[in-house]
């Protein structure tokens, strides 16, 4: 089977999959497109990329961060950008402009032409369709191969021929139809069959099949009938060739046939066997001396009611070539077919294409799962529609979506295959090093033997076969399997297709839930500026017209002062909880010292602070303060005199307590909601800003009752926790 062409494509994804529908008609390979945004382009490039093709959505700083990308790679990777914009590119990287106003069929064609100059030049393997004399020659026309037939026939030997210039060696092909066909061949990349006459001395067919270098191989030989009015040189459609193989058994012939690297099969007038060469009766599974004379018919008696037998009666009785794929149902197998008729019978090539057309089927079904990916409606939703994508369509017996959580700084992960108990799935730290490498470094991991479970293992038990695949900056794909080398690159590379489709996906779920907390927090504004500023507001205006009628306005002054002073912590409240979805800034910090910090910018009076031994921990300090602030504030507020604070540790995170009149139990399911409020004085926004901080570091927040019968708020989870013993 061909390699596949690899593109990653940066643009609007949906215009990334007609690519690749395109590619693939026009391609005789399987094609993979990774839909890939501008900013983790560095995460997808690997020497198996063959181009990046930029579309017309990307602007001059994407175009500029891919182009930077691009030249931090060690293998040169060209650039097919239909953006229109200007970016510095330096001379290692092959640079080719499409015009964004390009048809996409000759868009197409364009981007064919690169990967026909940057990717299969670089191949190997030849492509043979036709028995007879061979020949094979490089892109420069010098000859690479050759059989002892053909160098016979220029009274030479093959070794004396391999290097020089195939017009050299034989000059009557110059000007020859023969020659023509070579050059037209080689020009376009397409084979031809042709039938020429005197090129090197003798009449002759030829099927000429461009090779994946760049190159051609010629298959020819002598005309065994030849019509008396035919011209000594023209060219005739493949149609009229005469399947040499069934009347040329020769030794020199046979060699020949043995060295294609298709099937072969010769069939009479009567579809019965003539010939097969080796490759042939392996495939099929035959012993080629038992089915000689034997009609093809009787011993593959199923495809009489396929397109074998269609193709096959349509070609002999049109006397035209015909090429198609089929399904043979008793070997659970498809086949590639090319078959030439004469009037003595078929000339018939075929290859088993089975892992194309499943993998081709794999890509079909991938698409369609991107359609669901697209319009999933969680990260939980995502990571299980890519679980069962890859059950289902690579057939991965183990699977799991790992999402990156940047508050806990771990892997956390979110959805698994059923076969995965839950015990092995826990979330995934630095320590577990091989995972996050892959996150970390953007590259894949694939091991086929030889996974030793450790303390630091994150594969499931039973696992002998794995294979790690970044989600982009999102979290890791794993794939497991209990048999060794269960998976090989074709794996690797729908895997990274189905990943940065994962990770489209992550991205939008992610736009949607801060779109969300926007609209909350405009929400909010709203909500306050209808109702809860309104009512000091008009407390104070409606003091401000007393003040203006009263001899003694003083006594309305501190009315006035305490509404603008509840309006104030109101909108600084409100201003709070709007910060609330910025990214956090973490760094190792002292909870006795942010405690101290918070402590001093909260009016106390008279009320103390106790703080027990210091622990460490992984916070953003200002975002951290200001959650103590408003625990503190929310103490002091609610207790009748100086009140007792204490902060303190346990073994699951930390907390602070009070000795105040505590909360009933009746009204702790809602105090942390925004605009909850059990406090003449207070606004309602406390302990919700209390709580967004707290569930943006990956916390969890509940209150009780403390030992003396206050309140006591516990923050759990503080995974990054370290104790220090000394007194403070």
């Amino acid at each position: 089977m061909l390699s596949p062409v690899t593109v990653s494509f940066v643009g609007e994804e949906q215009r990334g999959y007609d690519l690749l529908r395109q590619l693939g008609t026009h391609l005789y390979r399987p094609v993979n497109v990774l839909t890939t945004e501008p900013t983790a382009v560095q995460t997808v490039l690997s020497d198996d990329i063959d181009c990046v093709v930029c579309d017309r959505s990307v602007t001059a700083d994407e175009l500029q961060s891919v182009v930077n990308a691009l030249s931090n790679h060690a293998a040169r990777i060209p650039l097919i950008e239909r953006t229109g914009e200007i970016a510095a590119v330096p001379d290692s990287i092959d640079t080719y402009y499409l015009s964004p106003d390009t048809e996409p069929p000759d868009a197409t064609e364009e981007i064919l032409g690169v990967l026909l100059d940057s990717v299969f030049s670089t191949e190997t393997g030849t492509t043979s369709r036709f028995p007879g004399a061979y020949l094979a020659v490089d892109p420069t026309w010098a000859v690479v191969d050759v059989d002892p037939t053909l160098a016979s026939w220029n009274d030479t030997k093959p070794s004396l021929l391999v290097g020089k210039n195939l017009f050299e060696v034989f000059p009557t092909w110059n000007e020859s139809a023969l020659g023509t066909a070579c050059r037209e061949a080689m020009e376009t990349d397409e084979s031809t069959a042709v039938v020429v006459g005197e090129a090197i001395g003798r009449p002759l067919e030829a099927h000429i099949s461009p090779c994946a270098d760049g190159g051609l191989e010629c298959f020819l030989y002598e005309r065994l009938e030849q019509e008396d009015d035919q011209p000594a040189e023209t060219d005739r459609d493949s149609s009229d060739a005469v399947p040499a193989a069934a009347q040329a058994a020769t030794p020199e012939y046979d060699d020949t046939l043995e060295r294609i690297t298709d099937a072969f099969v010769a069939l009479d007038n009567e579809d019965r066997f003539v010939y097969l060469n080796s490759k042939a009766a392996s495939l099929l599974d035959v012993d080629a001396e038992s089915v000689l004379g034997v009609q093809f018919w009787e011993t593959f008696p199923a495809a009489m009611t396929s397109d074998f037998y269609v193709e096959f009666t349509e070609a002999m009785e049109t006397q035209e070539s015909t090429r198609f794929e089929e399904y043979y149902r008793p070997s659970e197998s498809w086949f590639e077919v090319t078959a030439y008729p004469s009037p003595d019978g078929l000339s018939i090539f075929f290859r088993d294409i089975t892992a194309r057309v499943a993998l081709r089927q794999k890509l079909e079904a991938l698409h369609e799962v991107s359609q669901d990916l697209i319009v999933a409606g969680s990260d939980i939703d995502v990571a299980q529609t890519a679980v069962a994508a890859a059950e289902d369509i690579l057939g991965f017996p183990r699977t799991v979506v790992w999402r990156y959580d940047q508050s806990a700084e771990r892997l956390k992960p979110l959805a698994y295959s059923e076969s995965i108990s839950d015990e092995e799935m826990t979330p995934l730290e630095p320590r577990h090093e091989f995972v996050w490498r892959v996150f970390e470094r953007g590259e894949h991991r694939l091991l086929g033997s030889g996974l030793i479970t450790t303390s630091a293992s994150h594969h499931p038990s039973d696992a002998s076969s794995e294979l790690l695949v970044p989600i982009s900056d999102a979290g890791v794909l794993g794939a497991y399997s209990p048999t060794e080398d269960a998976f090989d690159e074709t794996d690797v590379e729908l895997s990274r297709l189905l990943a940065s489709t994962v990770a489209s996906a992550f991205a939008r779920t992610k736009r949607e839930r801060q779109l969300a907390q926007r609209n909350e927090r405009l929400n909010d504004f709203a909500s306050v500026v209808s109702h809860d500023l309104r009512n000091p507001l008009n407390v104070a205006s409606l003091h401000t017209d007393l003040a203006r009628r009263d001899d003694d306005p003083e006594s309305h002054l501190e009315k006035i002062e305490s509404s603008l002073k509840r309006m104030d912590n109101l909108i600084d409240d409100l201003l709070a909880r709007a910060r609330g979805d910025q990214e956090l800034t973490r760094n190792e910090q002292s909870l006795a010292a942010l405690a101290r910090a918070a402590w001093a910018t909260v009016e106390t009076g008279d009320s103390t602070l106790d703080i027990a031994a210091d622990v460490t921990l992984s916070a953003d300090k200002e975002r951290l303060i200001q959650a103590l602030e408003n625990l503190f504030r929310n103490a002091v507020e609610h207790s009748n005199g100086p009140v007792s604070v204490r902060v303190g540790h346990d073994d699951r995170g930390f907390f602070v307590a009070d000795d105040g009149p505590g909360i009933p139990p009746e009204q702790r399911e809602t105090i942390f909601e925004q605009g909850v409020s059990h406090s003449e004085t207070g606004t309602g926004y406390g302990l919700a800003i209390v709580t967004d901080i707290v569930e943006a570091h990956g916390w969890d927040i509940r209150v009780t009752d403390s030992a003396t019968g206050g309140a006591r708020f516990e923050i759990d989870g503080v995974a990054s926790m370290a104790i220090d013993h000394r007194a403070r």
